[in-house]
């Protein structure tokens, strides 16, 4: 009985492993490629600038990315890759605050296809919204954030890419208020982005 279930559990195994290999996760990043992220993460502040005296800012987010592929896999090699364009409406709660910020962020991902089913990517975000944080970092109804990351693509099935990164981000209040010295945090994000072809 009992080599009957290991044989089951190993068929079953196969069987899945043979589905995975049954499409080409590059595939997915043609050109006119929807893809759709729900994201979430979270992370606290640095002090990169070695101030004197910093707030203590923990976070958590929410996002929500719609973004197209405009162009085909480009590049050879390591470098061989696709660019993901879009919007990322964002929500950042500040719980020892008890404030929050939200807002629209422009993104640009650029996945590294070289790895297939593992993509590594690079991605750059700038975005405006709102804020009731009141800090001594920032003290402002307006908020900018600017974010920077790393992170890996990992395609469970076909369309479907479970995704975890790392995401350096300043926020400020572009000088639109005062104090404006703004702060830096290291964050995490994870998500799902679900492909249309």
């Amino acid at each position: 009985m009992r080599s009957r279930s290991v044989a089951v559990a190993a068929a079953l195994v196969l069987g899945l492993a043979g589905a995975a290999r049954g499409y080409d996760p590059v595939e997915e990043f043609k050109r006119g490629t929807i893809v759709v992220t729900p994201q979430i993460g979270g992370g606290i502040n640095n002090n990169v600038e070695g101030h004197e005296r910093i707030t203590i800012i923990p976070q958590v987010n929410a996002t929500f990315r719609l973004s197209l592929l405009p162009l085909d896999p480009t590049g050879q090699g390591v470098w061989r890759g696709s660019l993901e364009t879009g919007i990322e409406p964002w929500l950042q709660y500040y719980p020892r605050q008890e404030a929050t910020a939200e807002g629209l962020k422009l993104a640009a991902r650029y996945h590294f296809l070289g790895a297939s089913p593992f993509f590594p990517y690079a991605e750059l975000l700038a975005g405006a919204g709102a804020t009731s944080l009141k800090v001594r970092e920032v003290r402002s109804s307006n908020a900018f954030v600017l974010e920077g990351g790393l992170g890996l693509s990992y395609f469970v099935d076909e369309g479907v890419a479970l995704t975890a990164g790392y995401r350096f981000q300043h926020i400020a209040n572009g000088n639109t208020e005062s104090p404006n010295r703004g702060f830096n945090s290291d964050t995490a994000v994870m998500g799902v982005s679900i492909f249309f072809r």
